[in-house]
């Protein structure tokens, strides 16, 4: 008899009482009932475990929402995801979750068919769908920009085309790519997303499942015109360290991975580790290909091979 997959929902919280109850409301809403959510607080000083226990307690029937227990220490992002995976229960899929979105209905029914039917479920697969960007005031900001069907490993390079909220992925990924290696401070969507790149598969659905809520400190840059994000590139990349850590953490990927890379995959990714030398400086200026999606992020990254910054 076929079994129905099931999903993992893995949802860190964080001082996240202002907008938790909303996103639970939209997990507990999912059209696809076969689902089970995960959630780890990182110490809140707000009243944000009360809520989650309330919820428990109110949907005790179902058993969907399991509490962890943090044992008292605070990991950060993306590691307080990460020891959800440890510690969960094993799934067909897994869903990662921040505590301030909200979900459309059939988010995890479309990542369920999508990725069923996969013909490589033996690799690593990570699905993403489109998204909608909202203010915390409920204004409309702009969808999540297209993506290219076949994103390659030049893709994940310097840019993550989905952020983690609406990644779904299957137990290879979970086992190949965060259990079985030490993923480091890399952001858990660059790092699923670059490895399933390389070794697996990535399914991007055009459909919007989320609606991802942009606080009044967040808005200004990502949300505006390329020149406040040329602005914003100049402060945090080329005056700043962003770019210096992007590339620390390719270089771990790197290491971490060596011996699984194909040929191709090394020589790419030695281009862009290596120590900069006035060839590497050129090469990587005039680098054939786009790595970023704005232009106003592609010119910047431009401009840090000219100066050989990364």
């Amino acid at each position: 008899m076929h079994t129905a997959p099931t999903v993992n929902i893995l949802l860190a919280t964080y001082n996240g009482s202002k907008h938790i109850r909303k996103q639970l409301d939209s997990l507990l809403a999912q059209t696809y009932p076969h689902i089970t959510i995960y959630i780890r607080d990182d110490g809140s000083q707000d009243n944000t475990v009360e809520i989650v226990k309330k919820y428990i307690a109110d949907n005790s029937s179902t058993k969907k929402i399991t509490l962890l227990d943090n044992d008292g220490v605070n990991l950060g992002c993306p590691a307080s995801f990460y020891q959800i995976l440890k510690e969960c229960k094993t799934a067909d899929y897994y869903a990662f979750c921040d505590q301030d979105d909200v979900w459309y209905p059939d988010k995890i029914k479309w990542a369920v068919e999508k990725l069923s039917k996969s013909p490589q479920k033996v690799k690593p697969l990570v699905y993403f769908s489109a998204y909608e960007y909202y203010t915390d005031t409920g204004k409309f900001l702009r969808q999540s920009p297209p993506q290219k069907k076949h994103i390659t490993l030049t893709d994940v390079l310097y840019y993550t085309p989905a952020s983690g909220f609406v990644l779904v992925f299957n137990e290879a990924a979970r086992q190949e790519l965060i259990l079985s290696v030490a993923p480091g401070k890399e952001l858990h969507d660059r790092w699923l997303l670059r490895g399933a790149a390389c070794f697996g598969s990535i399914i991007y659905d055009p459909r919007c499942s989320a609606a991802h809520i942009r606080h009044a400190k967040a808005v200004t840059a990502e949300d505006s015109g390329n020149s406040s994000l040329i602005r914003s590139f100049l402060k945090n990349e080329i005056c700043g360290t962003a770019m210096c850590d992007s590339k620390k953490y390719l270089q771990h990927f790197q290491k971490t991975f060596q011996k699984r890379l194909g040929k191709s995959q090394r020589k790419i990714l030695a281009l862009f580790t290596a120590p900069n030398t006035l060839t590497r400086q050129i090469r990587k200026l005039f680098y054939p290909r786009r790595l970023r999606a704005r232009f106003a992020g592609e010119i910047a990254i431009r401009i840090l091979f000219l100066i050989g910054k990364i």
